[in-house]
């Protein structure tokens, strides 16, 4: 067909450098939505708002590797385009993406694996590539979830320090507008975003000298309307709403209000009834059970392990 075209029109239409120009765009933008269609044809429908796809994903095989767990994998192949392009912002957040899921599923006890290390990688790629691209939001993203993750790791008393720091890449990635989602909607923002900022309120205590150290301290109440507008935002997820109701419970406790306990059980109830899709999702079955079982878990409840909030760990 295309000769035939060619045959039929004058050679200076064909010559002309517009012409070529718009020619280029146009098979372009057949070829961007060919993929699009395709990625759609092997069973990734558009479902929720900027969802990755072949067109606008520079690494598209690793948001299919991330979609179907193979977490590991995912991490050696973006980690060596990482490598090779220090700049490559795409290549930067899923190496750190796929970092925090497989970290998720390993006990700090572990002793196969030095978590401490494996953090303070992650937090060096992603403290690297946001220095870059400080306007990326995926990055701000990357970079809070680094810096929350050494600190509950390390325990969240011991790193005050750098709460000032997440609380500010957390807020202006929760402010910048942008949407994204991954292909079945592991991850969402702005929804990630503001679940992280209410797991952040909850576990900072609100105590004066937590703020004189670390620039910043906890709010339950933040930290509620945080989880609230996660999960009214992205609704039935099973982490937000595990830990919507950890900060009910640890709310409702702390101003002997027994109706927001009840509405924070009810929430773990909720969680045991959504459908399990991953170990990190069974997992979060599993810890939502156990603060079912002792409410007293909430207000310290990390997945990566109960934390010791105890202010007189702090010296003054």
């Amino acid at each position: 067909m295309r000769a035939v075209l060619l045959s039929v029109f004058p050679l200076w239409l064909i010559a002309s450098p517009a012409w070529a120009q718009e020619a280029e765009e146009a098979e372009a933008k057949a070829t961007s939505e060919e993929a699009e269609a395709e990625a759609v044809d092997e069973g990734y429908p558009m479902v929720y708002k900027g969802q990755a796809t072949a067109e606008n994903s520079q690494h598209f095989d690793l948001e299919v590797l991330y979609h179907e767990g193979q977490h590991e994998e995912g991490y050696k192949l973006a980690k060596a385009r990482y490598t090779a392009n220090p700049s490559d912002v795409e290549a930067a957040w899923h190496t750190t993406r796929f970092m925090f899921e497989i970290g998720e599923l390993i006990d700090r006890t572990e002793a196969a694996m030095d978590k401490d290390a494996f953090y303070m990688e992650m937090r060096t790629i992603a403290d690297a590539s946001h220095a870059l691209n400080p306007s990326d939001t995926h990055l701000k993203f990357a970079k809070g979830v680094a810096i929350g993750r050494w600190g509950t790791h390390k325990g969240v008393i011991a790193s005050l320090f750098l709460a000032d720091d997440l609380e500010n890449v957390w807020l202006d990635a929760a402010d910048d507008g942008a949407v994204y989602s991954s292909i079945g909607g592991e991850e969402q923002l702005p929804c990630d975003v503001y679940h992280g900022l209410g797991i952040f309120y909850r576990l900072v205590p609100d105590y004066w000298i937590v703020k004189l150290i670390a620039g910043t301290k906890g709010d339950l109440q933040k930290s509620l309307e945080y989880h609230t507008k996660s999960n009214t935002v992205c609704p039935g997820r099973i982490s937000p709403t595990k830990e919507l109701g950890a900060t009910q419970i640890c709310l409702g406790q702390s101003n002997r209000d027994d109706a927001l306990v009840a509405q924070g059980n009810a929430s773990l109830k909720k969680v045991l009834t959504l459908e399990a899709k991953s170990d990190k999702d069974r997992l979060d079955h599993r810890h939502a059970q156990r603060m079912l079982n002792d409410n007293d878990m909430a207000c310290g409840y990390s997945r990566d392990g109960q934390q010791d909030l105890d202010t007189d760990q702090i010296e003054q």
